[in-house]
């Protein structure tokens, strides 16, 4: 809205609408301050294409005998001569400023400025002063001040000697030192004034008050000066670029006409002249060295420009000491990360490294809380929000954000449930340790900072409207106004989030390295589990033919000795045979375990109802002795090794067989619950349904419901129920190649359901019962 001394955050009225303010054309005005005079040259012959109107009124000459006119014809050959050596100079106005004598107009020696924009050569000639006393006095006027100015240890103390030594050249009322924050507005860190004037001293102003295209002509042309704001421009003839037809760009010129809301906005202030030089931290526009008077003043080039100089240092001044601030931390961060590491390495666990160094990494980002987010875990360190809101938050910023890394110091304004929580995470950084599902995030936390901010006036009114409601006017109170300021934590520094990263690093480093080794762990265990499966087979294979000998002997044995009566030798041959027999069906169960992986078939569809069937007839004549009514309902389609589930569903229901009750009839039934419990591997995995098989028998402790699964594990002595105890653990195996899981509910004397689940077909494979899918 102008190009003004500004500042802080306002909420604005609905009607007005600061964003045209941001489109005021403030570097084309069309005219100059009338203190000074300015020539257009063309870049070629330096003739002279436009010049300010108030060429007679300061020199005498008018404008018909410059327009259109070579230099030789207005400025005499010494100052022609001093115009192009300038000119000839690679920086361009290393020799700024030079003495200009006018062909004609008497004595007027006037102090020049030469600048190159937009294909044209700016003149700018303004009285000489006081101040033009060559080389030894600019020396005399800045070395004193750089060296007090470099003297200072912190930036306190280094605006405030930036503020002082400003003013001392100048002699403005006050001089003050203007900071810009992240959001644009700002607020007076440092000033030097008269005792007459009112302090501006720790005041925020608005955004609004130094508008977009204000700030970018600061970042581009440091000084800005307004000797009196009270002045009347002097138009620019023609304001026309001969190449283009538009007005001439004034942006790096010094004489530039400002804003008449600006110049309203200095009224309404209580000042006359002013005068600001920006500082700058490389292409940043990190603040102002803002000058103002309760009567008009101006300042010479010399003034000028070492206030300038005084500008430069304090940035570099700056600009150490957030270096230094920030190699402290880096150091102090890289400290953090060798102990985490070594305390990771010990420990084999990356999130009990975190744990035990909790304290030392929330003093380094500066933070109140940290979680360690994963779909398979959550680990929080601190003050941290509750694990569903952190779930919550984590989906949001994944969907609304998107990038690599989400930071902000005000979550509640973009994500409003986090109102809940603002006292433990108003300021929240997330770096994501992983880019695919499951998603892994690093998230740390900073709590509300409640503020009294004051405003250097009202920040609801930074405008008003002006008396017939066309167009907007600067507010006219800077009476110091206080308000709280809640839901907004402490910034994230750039260098915090670089160490964020960094730990970020470490962690997943951390986290492949454990990977490789489980993978390299796995591959080890895979092979070993291969060798042993091939010699389990082997040597079950190699156990069968001493088995029959010994079986075939026993036999014979039986056979001689049942002849001559002796019962005792005959017990004893009949325990050889049964021992034989129990071993043979061992041996048996062994290979099959063992053959389980390597005679394995891929999973094709295939509909349960014909498997059990199938079975059935297989078990038919156990069935009719055990005089056990098997009842199956209508099941479904799965996806399965068609053998293997044979073998599961046999196992099972041979196992409901023997262990039935004696005292009533054996009841089997054969399900799919309804409506079907359908589960997942994971979040990109089939359907899996669950597949049950209920008996009336014996049952047994429910202690036991892990147990029974293990190979060779019984609950009963061989001689009560005949079995190897490898059944219920082949079954096992096999489900889980399917990728489903075995279980069993149970109680004594109440019978067991076993279940499993299994895969369904998806797509246009997908068939089975009404129901049963």
């Amino acid at each position: 809205m102008h190009d003004g001394s500004g500042r802080g955050e306002p909420t604005v009225p609905p009607a007005v609408d600061l964003s045209s303010c941001d489109h005021e054309p403030i570097h084309v005005p069309g005219a100059i301050q009338p203190h000074g005079l300015l020539f257009a040259l063309a870049e070629g012959d330096l003739h002279t294409v436009s010049v300010s109107a108030n060429l007679p009124d300061l020199v005498g000459i008018g404008l018909d005998a410059v327009v259109d006119r070579p230099i030789e014809a207005t400025f005499d050959e010494v100052s022609q001569g001093r115009l192009r050596a300038v000119l000839r100079q690679t920086e361009g106005t290393a020799g700024n400023p030079i003495v200009v004598q006018f062909r004609a107009g008497g004595d007027h020696g006037l102090d020049g400025i030469v600048h190159r924009y937009g294909g044209l050569v700016l003149l700018e000639l303004e009285p000489r002063g006081e101040e033009s006393e060559g080389a030894h006095a600019f020396f005399r006027r800045t070395s004193g001040a750089i060296r007090r100015l470099q003297a200072a240890r912190t930036l306190t103390d280094a605006c405030a000697a930036a503020a002082r030594e400003v003013r001392n050249i100048t002699g403005f009322d006050r001089v003050k030192i203007y900071r810009f924050a992240s959001d644009f507005s700002g607020e007076v860190i440092a000033e030097s004034r008269d005792e007459g004037i009112e302090s501006f001293m720790g005041l925020h102003f608005p955004p609004s008050d130094i508008p977009a295209q204000a700030r970018a002509l600061y970042t581009h042309n440091p000084i800005r000066m307004i000797p009196d704001i009270d002045y009347r421009p002097a138009p620019m003839v023609p304001d026309r670029h001969p190449a283009t037809g538009l007005p001439i760009d004034l942006s790096f010129a010094v004489l530039r006409s400002v804003s008449p809301i600006h110049l309203e906005y200095m009224r309404n202030m209580g000042i006359r002249g002013t005068m600001s030089v920006s500082i700058l931290r490389g292409d940043r526009l990190w603040g102002l060295i803002a000058c103002h008077n309760r009567l008009p003043r101006h300042v010479g080039h010399d003034a000028r420009q070492a206030c300038e100089m005084v500008a430069q240092v304090l940035a570099w001044q700056i600009g150490v000491m957030e270096e230094e601030a920030v190699a402290r931390h880096s150091l102090k961060g890289k400290a953090i990360q060798r102990r985490l590491l070594g305390d990771i390495e010990q420990l084999r666990d990356h999130r009990a490294g975190l744990i035990g160094n909790s304290e030392a990494l929330l003093d380094l980002m500066g933070a109140s809380g940290l979680c360690l987010y994963g779909r398979d875990a959550v680990t929080t360190i601190g003050r941290s929000p509750p694990v569903a809101a952190i779930e919550r938050l984590v989906d949001w910023a994944i969907r609304a954000d998107g990038a690599e890394l989400f930071q902000t110091d005000r979550l509640q304004t973009l994500f409003p449930e986090a109102a809940d929580y603002a006292d433990v995470a108003s300021g929240v950084l997330a770096v994501p340790l992983s880019r695919s599902p499951p998603r892994r995030v690093m998230l740390w936390f900073r709590p509300e900072v409640a503020q009294t901010v004051r405003w250097g006036g009202n920040p609801e009114k930074p405008v008003e409207l002006g008396p017939n409601g066309g167009r907007l006017q600067p507010r006219k109170s800077f009476a110091a106004w206080t308000e709280e300021s809640r839901g907004r934590a402490v910034p994230w520094q750039p260098h915090e989030i670089v160490a964020a990263v960094e730990l970020r690093d470490l962690v997943i480093d951390v986290i492949l390295r454990k990977a490789e080794e489980l993978e390299s762990v796995n591959t080890q265990l895979a092979r070993s589990n291969e060798e042993l499966e091939s010699f389990a087979y082997v040597a079950s294979h190699d156990l069968k033919e001493p088995l029959r000998h010994i079986e075939a002997f026993a036999g014979l044995l039986g056979e001689t000795i049942r002849e001559t009566g002796d019962a005792r030798l005959g017990a004893m041959v009949g325990g050889i045979e049964s021992s034989s027999r129990r071993l043979r069906n061992l041996i048996n169960d062994l290979a099959e375990f063992s053959r389980l992986g390597r005679h394995a078939q891929p999973l094709a569809p295939a509909p349960l109802d014909d498997l059990v069937q199938e079975v059935m007839a297989d078990l038919r004549q156990r069935i009719e002795e055990s005089r056990a009514t098997v009842r199956c309902d209508a099941l479904p389609t799965v996806m399965c090794d068609r053998n293997q589930m044979r073998q599961v569903l046999q196992n099972l229901l041979s196992n409901a067989l023997k262990y039935r009750h004696a005292a009533r009839a054996c009841d089997i039934r054969i399900y799919a619950p309804r409506p079907v419990d359908r589960e997942h591997r994971d979040s990109g995995g089939d359907p899996l349904v669950r597949i049950c098989v209920a008996d009336n028998g014996i049952g047994f402790d429910p202690k036991y419901a892990e147990q029974v699964f293990e190979p060779f594990q019984r609950l009963h002595g061989p001689d009560e129920y005949e079995g190897s105890g490898i059944g219920l653990a082949i079954c096992r195996k096999i489900i889980q190649r399917h990728g489903g899981t075995v279980g069993v509910e149970t109680a004594p004397d109440q019978g067991a359901t076993f279940w499993f689940t299994v895969p369904l077909p998806t797509g246009s494979d997908r068939t089975g019962p009404a129901g049963a899918e």
